[in-house]
């Protein structure tokens, strides 16, 4: 006699892997949103007090972006947020190897990338389960 134990569906991770219903994508559109507002929070303290109004800047456009990501599951501003991840991820190598002021910290430069794609999968993806 078998023993048939049920066994939970493994929880999926926003971070990586096929999203594969409408739910998972709402879900990784939150998940991106969260992570933008936290990096916006970051600079424009950052900003405040050591980086400038520069960084400021920055934090208030990826707070802008991070809000319309969430209220309208915005496809432009997925890929928005991608390009000012990309440009982020270019002054941040800059600092680090041409020895600017400012972010020198590439592996939250990659993270920003890779969330902002994240985040573009699941605009996109959203759109078939509608």
């Amino acid at each position: 006699m078998e023993n048939s134990i049920p066994v939970p569906p493994k929880k999926k991770n926003a971070w990586y892997g096929k999203i594969e219903t409408k739910e998972e994508a709402l879900k990784v559109i939150k998940d991106a949103s969260n992570g933008f507002y936290f990096l916006a929070a970051l600079q424009v303290v950052l900003g405040y007090f050591i980086m400038g109004t520069e960084a400021i800047i920055d934090g208030v456009l990826f707070a802008v972006c991070a809000f319309l990501l969430r209220k309208f599951n915005s496809r432009v501003v997925a890929v928005i947020l991608l390009l000012l991840s990309i440009g982020g991820l270019v002054v941040t190598a800059i600092n680090k190897f041409g020895g600017g002021t400012g972010g020198q910290n590439l592996i939250l430069a990659v993270i920003m990338i890779w969330t902002s794609i994240r985040a573009i999968q699941a605009t996109f993806g959203l759109r078939k389960f509608q």
